[in-house]
C-alpha cells in the first residue's frame, strides 16, 4: 500500500514536470517572435531547468540509487551541456544574420523537442513522447498561424491516451500479482 501511494505521487510529480516543460517550451516559441535578445535568456535558464529537472526524475528512479546518482549527473550534463551549446549556435547564426527571429523559436523548438525525446530513453517513455510533442509544434507552428489550439487539442487527446493505458497497465501489473 505504501509502495503503490509513492509510485502514485511519484507518477503525479513527473505528469506536473512534464506538463510545465510543455507550457514552458511554447511560452518560449512565442517569446522568440516578440523579443529575441529575452529569448536567448529564456531558452538558457530553460535547459538549465530541465537539467536539474531531469536529475530530479532520474534520482526517483532506482537504477539510479547509490553511486549511479554520479553517472546520471555526468550523462545529464553532457546531454542537456550539447543541447545548450546547439542553441547557442543557433543564436549565434541569428546574430549573422543568417536566421530570422520566426525560424530561430522554430528550430530552437525542434531541438529542444529532440533533446527532450533522447532524454525520454533513459527517464520514460513519457519524456519520450513529450519530446515529440515539443517537436510536433514546431512543425505545426510552421504550418498554421493560431497552432496553439491545436497543440492544446493534440496534448489533451495524448493525456487522455495516456491515462487510460496507465489505468489498462496499473489492471494487468495487479492481475499478475495475483
Amino acid at each position: 500500500m505504501v509502495n503503490e501511494m509513492l509510485l502514485k505521487r511519484k507518477r503525479i510529480i513527473e505528469e506536473i514536470v512534464l506538463f510545465i516543460v510543455l507550457a514552458m517550451s511554447l511560452i518560449g516559441m512565442g517569446i522568440t517572435d516578440f523579443s529575441p535578445l529575452e529569448s536567448h535568456r529564456y531558452w538558457t535558464l530553460m535547459i538549465i531547468l530541465l537539467f536539474f529537472a531531469s536529475i530530479g526524475l532520474g534520482w526517483t528512479r532506482e537504477e539510479y540509487q547509490g553511486k549511479i546518482f554520479k553517472i546520471l549527473i555526468v550523462r545529464q550534463l553532457i546531454h542537456w551541456g550539447a543541447t545548450l551549446i546547439t542553441v547557442s549556435g543557433v543564436y549565434l547564426l541569428l546574430n549573422t544574420g543568417r536566421l530570422n527571429y520566426e525560424s530561430t523559436g522554430l528550430i530552437i523548438e525542434l531541438i529542444l523537442g529532440f533533446s527532450i525525446f533522447l532524454e525520454g530513453r533513459n527517464l520514460g517513455w513519457r519524456l519520450s513522447l513529450l519530446g515529440v510533442l515539443v517537436g510536433g509544434a514546431a512543425v505545426v507552428a510552421a504550418y498554421v498561424e493560431e497552432y496553439i489550439w491545436v497543440i492544446l487539442l493534440i496534448s489533451l487527446g495524448l493525456s487522455v491516451i495516456t491515462y487510460f493505458w496507465e489505468k489498462h497497465r496499473r489492471q494487468v501489473l495487479l492481475e499478475n500479482k495475483k
